[in-house]
């Protein structure tokens, strides 16, 4: 028995796309009813293949950076749970303690942590650009390492050919210095050592 499953109508047209371009056609015929003649392309400067798509930490679809500041308005932001939407989002708090020389040092650590999920709806390759807002005192902490980083903002950028889902994990961590423990050397401890 043949099983059928029905194909997302984005890879069927896609897919179609495909077949049309690739069929074969002898140098000198001309092009039939189903197959319009091609269109002349004017030559244009390089540029990269990827369409950019910009999101921000809440998953939020922003215009490009080129339209965001048009008449002095704030952009409307669009949410698009099939383009983009969180998962995994956690935040946690523990204390790390070092000791240099006679020193306790110790630190309270706050950490927050997401998972976009993103998906490229569209027929061709496209980057996503997260921009991922550090408030002050924060730093990024996770791999991969945005890609440019300025005083308030993280920007990370993921690839995704057609139709494809990508994962980015994006984390930030505080951590919060406390007074300094000096440690005591134990009378019963050997030479060296060193003791609370």
């Amino acid at each position: 028995m043949l099983e059928t499953r029905i194909l997302p109508a984005i890879l069927f047209v896609s897919l179609a796309a495909f077949a049309s371009a690739s069929a074969p056609q002898s140098p000198g015929a001309e092009p039939s009813a189903a197959q319009p003649a091609a269109k002349p392309v004017a030559a244009r400067a390089p540029y990269s293949p990827f369409k950019d798509i910009h999101v921000d930490q809440e998953c939020r679809l922003l215009p490009a950076p080129a339209y965001r500041d048009a008449g002095g308005k704030r952009p409307r932001l669009r949410r698009d749970p099939v383009i983009c939407h969180l998962e995994s989002v956690a935040n946690s708090e523990h204390r790390e303690e070092t000791i240099v020389g006679n020193e306790l040092r110790r630190s309270d650590v706050s950490v927050t942590e997401q998972t976009y999920v993103l998906q490229n709806v569209t027929t061709g390759p496209a980057m996503f650009v997260v921009e991922e807002a550090v408030p002050q005192g924060w730093v990024v902490d996770s791999d991969p390492r945005p890609a440019e980083t300025t005083a308030s903002t993280a920007v990370f950028r993921v690839q995704a050919q057609p139709g494809e889902i990508v994962r980015l994990h994006v984390g930030l961590r505080h951590t919060k210095p406390l007074r300094a423990k000096i440690l005591k050397t134990s009378p019963l401890a050997p030479a060296g050592s060193t003791g609370y």
